[in-house]
């Protein structure tokens, strides 16, 4: 007689392991710097994927560049395949986030550079979102490939 409820309890458990590892997740965000080399770049790989809110039509990446204040400015490079989207925030330790870069790629893999325009340490943050067409979040993933 107690079988029924182990078994929903398995199958509970197992249903909330699996949702927690496919990831499901939404917008996203993270702390990084660039170290005080000219051609210091970080590179990421976000893994856009089909969710409860459908497929993903893009991926949305902006850029703050924080405190405190240096010379280089700091830009982010948004490519899936063929396609690209460049954007720079151009005011450096303020409150404000680039404009976004957008590429309409679909689910897949989007590579996301981080550099800066000349030598000196560098510290940013990056926010990201695989979006619907209809702009909710889709799966999101993200992999941390190089930190310089």
């Amino acid at each position: 007689m107690n079988e029924i409820p182990l078994k929903n309890t398995l199958v509970t458990a197992l249903l909330l392991a699996v949702l927690i590892n496919s990831g499901i997740a939404a917008a996203g965000s993270l702390n990084g710097s660039l170290g005080t080399g000219a051609g210091a770049t970080d590179f990421y790989r976000v893994t856009c994927s089909a969710n409860t809110n459908g497929a993903t039509d893009n991926l949305k990446v902006t850029l703050i560049d924080l405190a405190p204040v240096a010379g280089p400015m700091i830009s982010v490079q948004l490519i899936k395949g063929t396609l690209g989207k460049n954007t720079t925030d151009a005011v450096d330790g303020d409150t404000a986030y680039s404009p976004a870069a957008i590429v309409k790629g679909g689910n897949g893999i989007y590579d996301v550079r981080v550099n800066k325009t000349a030598a000196g340490a560098e510290l940013y943050t990056l926010k990201y979102s695989c979006l619907n067409s209809a702009g909710k979040n889709t799966g999101t993933a993200i992999a941390t490939i190089q930190n310089q």
